[in-house]
């Protein structure tokens, strides 16, 4: 993004579009997580439902942080 010459840069009210990305990122991969853990269920393979919750655990620790403005 450019800025005209002499102006305050601090006071612009934009709103980053970053966060919305980021977060319809992570919700569609929460989807996934469950469809690779039906997928390692019904196909009965153990290394696809384990990431499936590996994943639903990072998911989970990514909303809790930017919840709870931890970063």
């Amino acid at each position: 993004m450019r800025y005209r010459e002499g102006q305050d840069i601090n006071n612009l009210q934009e709103e980053s579009l970053t966060d919305g990305v980021s977060d319809i990122t992570v919700a569609y991969t929460l989807i996934m997580a469950f469809i690779f853990i039906a997928m390692g269920h019904y196909g009965k393979q153990q290394w696809l439902t384990f990431w499936g919750v590996i994943t639903i655990f990072v998911v989970i620790g990514y909303y809790a942080i930017t919840w709870f403005d931890l970063i």
